[in-house]
């Protein structure tokens, strides 16, 4: 990718909005708005040209409206994303909003002028998307990883439940069951860009996130982006690495930003991390601490396959591996579409407060250390959403809930030692704690 880097000048000038614009994850620089309107595309008269296929010639624009700011479409084929939602008409931008085509992201800068938040317009844009078109996307993606990984729909289901949530999963489960394969095969699936990270006792926070390297002929640093930049990201083995390196994944995972010497940059959309761990080999390891798994929207185990699956699987890869047969369904953009579309499902406050009643009665359980944060109610309702998106609904029932509480939670409580004889694993209490809180009117349908 090439830009067109005009209006970019030595002396910076005061209160004027610039775009910090960055350019596969290595280049970044700063372009001034010192007009009142800003084209974006891939024709050369553009003000910041993006040269690539998957910009339109005259994809976006941006333009003053007062003391306003705005950003609109311009028909584009891939279509313009901001914070993640597809733009379909003009829409407000403020201070720190990201927009990105494609793989190019520009950060708005106008610390005089934060803007106003309006959910009309944020919704607006996952109103006008059609759950034919996720249930359209679901199907494709089944049957694509289907013809890899066999044997477990269920967790292609989850996997897929997790993804479309915007959330990042941890798979608990011994070598060789396919943790690896799946995050191969989701990537080609989506036309995603996939990096694998083998952690080791050795590595480093920068061999994650990159560093800053010095360049001799233009005798000043340049940025070096490590594996983290990247759609899906393999992060395998991850408790066989120390803390510190573990803790350069919290920022990466939670805010989509990577900060290096004191400039951030910003992760691609969409981002997920799957990662892995053996939960049977502790020898040389160090557990994952409750601030990093709390970042796991979700943990599952794979499991051993049934005997015709496993037969199945020895007779595809007799002659060739199935992944290299297969090719991508869909697009990378497709799944952030899916992910505004998510959010757009309605929650009644009904089912707020179910959710809230677990969370709470995680909190005063007497066999349980410690209680589900209220990050973990988030996550437990995005991934509600999501399933209730994925069975092709646009509104949470409670039966969402319950068939995602344990996936959402159990990883994020640990039962107390002197309660380890009567309980035999979190998955019991959170099971005591479904069945001691009924919910009113749920066969009245009242709760949707």
């Amino acid at each position: 990718m090439s830009l067109k880097k005009i209006s970019k000048t030595s002396v910076e000038i005061k209160d004027i909005p610039t775009f910090s614009v960055q350019e596969c994850y290595g280049n970044t620089w700063t372009f001034s708005m010192t007009g009142d309107e800003v084209i974006i595309g891939r024709d050369s008269d553009s003000d910041i040209v993006v040269d690539r296929g998957e910009a339109s010639r005259k994809h976006a624009k941006v333009f003053r409206d007062g003391d306003k700011f705005w950003l609109e479409d311009l028909n584009s084929v891939n279509g313009t994303f901001l914070n993640s939602d597809p733009v379909s008409t003009r829409q407000e931008i403020k201070h720190m909003d990201i927009i990105q085509i494609g793989s190019c992201m520009l950060v708005f800068n106008d610390p005089n002028n934060l803007g106003t938040i309006d959910d009309t317009q944020t919704r607006r844009f996952s109103k006008e998307l059609s759950f034919e078109f996720i249930k359209d996307v679901i199907k494709k993606l089944e049957q694509n990883i289907g013809k890899v990984f066999k044997g477990k729909p269920e967790i292609i289901r989850n996997i897929l439940i997790c993804l479309f949530a915007d959330g990042h999963l941890l798979i608990e489960d011994v070598p060789g069951v396919g943790k690896s394969l799946l995050a191969q095969v989701l990537a080609k699936s989506i036309q995603a860009n996939y990096k694998r990270i083998q952690f080791t006792p050795d590595m480093l926070p920068s061999d994650i996130t990159g560093m800053n390297i010095y360049n001799e002929q233009t005798r000043g640093f340049e940025f070096m982006p490590g594996p983290i930049f990247g759609n899906v990201i393999l992060a395998d083995e991850i408790n066989r690495t120390p803390p510190r390196t573990q803790s350069s994944l919290l920022e990466c995972m939670s805010e989509s930003v990577v900060t290096i010497d004191g400039h951030p940059h910003v992760l691609p959309k969409p981002f997920f991390v799957m990662a892995t761990q053996n939960p049977d080999d502790y020898h040389g390891t160090y557990p994952l601490p409750e601030p990093q798994l709390d970042r796991f929207m979700m943990r599952i185990s794979i499991g051993y396959p049934d005997e015709k699956a496993e037969k199945d699987i020895l007779t595809t890869q007799a002659v060739t591996l199935p992944l290299n047969q297969i090719s991508y369904v869909i697009k990378a953009m497709d799944v952030v579409r899916c992910n505004a579309l998510v959010r757009s499902v309605t929650v009644s406050d009904a089912v707020k407060e179910y959710i809230v009643a677990i969370a709470d009665a995680t909190r005063r359980h007497p066999a349980l250390t410690s209680g589900c944060s209220p990050r973990a109610s988030l996550a437990l309702m995005r991934i509600s959403q999501s399933l209730a998106a994925y069975r092709g609904r646009d509104y949470v029932i409670p039966k969402d809930v319950r068939a995602m509480v344990k996936l959402v939670l159990a990883h994020r409580i640990n039962l107390k030692l002197r309660h380890q004889g009567e309980w035999n694993s979190v998955d019991n209490v959170i099971d005591s704690i479904i069945e001691s809180i009924p919910m009113k009117n749920e066969d009245k349908g009242l709760c949707q």
